[in-house]
């Protein structure tokens, strides 16, 4: 079986189950290492990289996954926003497009919890998977609740290349 294969019987499997697809920090890394699979398992030349935002890597399982899927870029650089799936466009009403460059605190509103949110950031500064609820908003303004995972993923040399970002709703905030 193929990581991109094993990847979407995990989140299928998870997204089946009667309690959150990622409940834990570990679920987040497990994901996480999955796609490290399928990055080292890409071409060279699909790897993406450099300052501009590129995800040339992704398969057809991360695409339609049902949990919400973001990837960003580059770890030293802010973490632009490189690819989201089907299900992030569904969740959020952004287009891929409307995102690509930016950083997912593009979600964040008056409401989103500083604490969550911080949660999140030192997650980040210490290289390591999170996660966490919170408000977050639609491209209409809408606001609502979600679980949010995020965890790095590690390129072939175990150096972290990028990070995964997860969500799905908890409720109709």
């Amino acid at each position: 079986m193929t990581a991109s294969e094993e990847l979407a019987e995990l989140l299928d499997a998870r997204h089946a189950a009667a309690e959150p697809t990622i409940p834990s920090p570990a679920v987040a890394e497990s994901v996480a290492a999955h796609l490290g699979e399928i990055r080292a398992a890409a071409p060279p030349a699909a790897e993406g990289g450099g300052d501009e935002p590129a995800l040339d890597w992704a398969t057809e399982a991360m695409d339609e996954t049902p949990v919400s899927m973001a990837i960003s870029g580059p770890a030293y650089a802010d973490n632009p926003i490189w690819y989201v799936n089907d299900a992030f466009e569904e969740l959020t009403g952004y287009a891929e497009s409307e995102v690509l460059g930016e950083n997912l605190r593009l979600l964040q509103g008056s409401t989103t919890n500083a604490d969550a949110v911080a949660d999140l950031r030192e997650a980040v500064d210490i290289w390591e998977a999170a996660v966490v609820e919170l408000d977050n908003y639609r491209a209409d303004g809408s606001r609502f609740r979600n679980r949010v995972a995020i965890a790095p993923i590690a390129d072939e040399t175990g150096t972290i290349s990028n990070w995964v970002g997860l969500q799905e709703a908890v409720d109709n905030a």
